[in-house]
């Protein structure tokens, strides 16, 4: 992944507000164990953050993304603060740009009112394939993929965690988060798309199907 390094004269885009959150973050037991690795821009407070790996290193902690659009372009708005990225995923389901985006960048997406699925199925190839299928009903998690068994040839003891390649439609929003027990970077997808995991970049060490209950963070 390219990135270009700010000068020492304009280190960071982040706000100040967002930094302070970050550091009131990084304080916590809970530390990412994956580093963030977003294959779309990725936007705090409407600004462009042009080098994530320093992102990285100075904010630790946990991470909550959602798509947007930022200049017509499909985007990550990333938040220190959980209930902050799900007020902004609400304001943008209504988006009609970001849904263009989104169908651009999906697998196949289905409009309001038709039947979807209620299930969350992820399988462990791209583009909806592979030996192995993983299917979540509503409100149903796993909150640690490392023990949820894979049948794998080439090992006896394969999980899902960090297997998931690609995620089918689901009526519900669902999210993944890249450490066990929903910490690390959290991407909450509240689009009725179907998808490959490389389309956000994320990795998959815990996921959760909300179906009708409230999501939280």
């Amino acid at each position: 992944m390219s990135s270009h390094a700010p000068s020492s004269q304009n280190p960071s885009k982040v706000s100040e507000e967002f930094h302070e959150q970050w550091v009131r973050r990084g304080e916590s037991v809970w530390q990412r164990r994956n580093p963030f690795t977003p294959t779309l821009p990725v936007i705090i407070d409407g600004e462009l953050i042009e080098d994530v790996e320093r992102m990285n290193l100075e904010y630790p902690g946990d991470l909550y993304v959602t798509p947007v659009v930022h200049q017509s372009a499909l985007a990550l708005a990333a938040f220190a603060d959980g209930r902050e990225m799900l007020k902004r995923a609400r304001e943008v389901t209504e988006d009609c740009e970001l849904h263009q985006l989104l169908r651009h960048h999906a697998l196949g997406c289905f409009d309001e009112g038709d039947p979807v699925r209620l299930v969350l199925d992820c399988y462990d190839g791209w583009n909806l394939h592979g030996d192995n299928k993983l299917r979540l009903f509503p409100e149903a998690m796993v909150p640690d993929l490392a023990k949820k068994k894979r049948k794998s040839f080439a090992s006896a003891t394969a999980t899902w965690d960090n297997s998931i390649r690609s995620v089918d439609a689901c009526a519900y929003p669902y999210s993944v988060s890249s450490d066990p027990w929903f910490h690390g970077t959290t991407h909450f997808i509240n689009f009725r798309c179907s998808f490959n995991a490389t389309t956000f970049g994320y990795t998959a060490s815990s996921i959760r199907n909300w179906g009708t209950l409230p999501p939280e963070f």
